[in-house]
C-alpha cells in the first residue's frame, strides 16, 4: 500500500502513432513525444512566442499550430507536482514526471518519469479500462498528443481508491436491501425457494436439462453450461446441517458432471460456520449470498411479489 497521492494538474499522453512508445515508455520509465523536426535546444529554451512563428507554417492552420505548441508546452513545463496517464493493454497507467529537462534517445524525444508507471491504485487494485469512470476513460479517444485531463478530483479518488460520496450512499443502500432480502428469502415457502434457485440460474445464463422437482436422489437440478457445455448439479435443501452437506459430498458421482451445488433455505448453525476444504466438490450457496444472487440477478420483484 502507498501513501494517499496528490497532485495539482493533470495530463493524457498518447505515446506514439497507434501506440508504437507505449512498451518502450513504460519499460523504460519515459514519456516519448514526436515532434521531430524541433531541436532540443529550441524545445527546452520554451521560448513559445518565437517557437509558433518559426514553425507554424509547419501546419494546416493557425488553430492546429496553438494546439500543438499549447501541446508541448504542457508536457515541457509540468513538473513533478502533475501526474500524467496513457492507456496500454486496456488499462489505465499513470505516473509523476520529473523534473528534468526533455531528452532524446535513438527511438524519440522524452521525460523521464519520477519512478515506474503504475497500472494500479494505492491499494493494488488495477486500474482496468473498463471498470474506471467514464469521464477519464475518454481521454483514450483524444486524436491529439497530449491534453489537459480536467477531472482531477476524480482521477485523485481512482488512484487513492477513495470512493465518491454516490458510490459510498449507493454501498450502504446496497447493503441494507442484502439484509432485508436475507431475510425476505427466509418467508419464502420451500416450493417457491426451489424455484428461486432454479431461476437463479437459468437469470446467470445456464440451461436447466432437467425437469424441476424431478425425482432424483441427491440433485433438484442438472444443469448445461452452454458456452463450455460442462454439466452441473444442484441440491436443493430447505434445511440442512454439516453432516446432510458431507453426505451430500460423498454422493458426488464425478465424472459427467463438473461441479455441485448444495444450496440451503435454512441452515443449521454448524452448517453457517462450515468451511469446505478447497478440493470440495460441492460449493456451499447459503441465505447470505443468495441475497446477493437475487439482486444481481434481477428478481427482487420477484421475492417482494412472493413475500408482500
Amino acid at each position: 500500500m502507498m501513501n494517499p497521492i496528490d497532485f495539482k494538474d493533470a495530463y493524457y499522453i498518447k505515446l506514439g502513432k497507434g501506440g508504437k512508445w507505449e512498451e518502450s515508455s513504460i519499460h523504460d520509465n519515459k514519456l516519448r513525444i514526436g515532434w521531430t523536426e524541433w531541436t532540443l535546444d529550441e524545445i527546452n529554451e520554451a521560448d513559445w512566442d518565437i517557437l509558433k512563428l518559426k514553425h507554424s507554417g509547419e501546419y494546416i492552420n493557425k488553430g492546429a499550430a496553438s494546439t500543438d505548441i499549447n501541446a508541448l508546452r504542457m508536457f515541457v513545463e509540468s513538473s513533478s507536482n502533475d501526474i500524467w496517464i496513457t492507456f496500454h493493454k486496456s488499462q489505465l497507467w499513470w505516473c509523476r514526471i520529473a523534473n528534468l529537462p526533455v531528452q532524446q534517445d535513438n527511438i524519440s524525444k522524452y521525460r523521464l518519469s519520477v519512478a515506474s508507471w503504475s497500472n494500479s491504485d494505492i491499494h493494488g487494485h488495477i486500474l482496468t479500462a473498463n471498470q474506471i469512470p467514464g469521464n477519464i476513460g475518454k481521454t483514450q479517444g483524444f486524436r491529439g498528443t497530449i491534453c489537459r485531463v480536467k477531472e482531477t478530483e476524480d482521477l485523485k479518488r481512482l488512484i487513492n481508491d477513495s470512493p465518491s460520496e454516490s458510490y459510498i450512499s449507493i454501498l450502504d443502500a446496497k447493503t441494507k436491501l442484502e439484509l432485508e432480502m436475507e431475510k425476505g428469502i427466509s418467508r419464502l415457502h420451500w416450493k417457491d425457494f426451489e424455484t428461486l434457485v432454479d431461476l437463479l440460474f437459468r437469470n446467470a445464463g445456464w440451461q436447466r436439462v432437467s425437469v424441476l422437482g424431478e425425482t432424483m436422489k441427491y440433485a433438484d437440478l442438472e444443469l448445461l453450461e452452454p458456452i463450455t457445455g460442462d454439466c452441473y448439479q444442484v441440491q436443493v435443501k430447505s434445511e440442512a446441517t454439516a453432516s446432510d452437506f458431507e453426505q451430500y459430498i460423498d454422493s458426488f458421482p464425478g465424472g459427467y458432471f463438473r461441479k455441485l451445488y448444495f444450496v440451503v433455505h435454512t441452515p443449521s448453525i454448524d452448517l453457517l460456520n462450515y468451511r469446505p476444504s478447497q478440493d470440495c466438490p460441492a460449493e456451499l450457496i447459503l441465505p447470505k449470498r443468495i441475497a446477493k444472487m437475487v439482486i444481481e440477478l434481477g428478481l427482487v420483484e420477484w421475492i417482494m411479489k412472493k413475500i408482500k
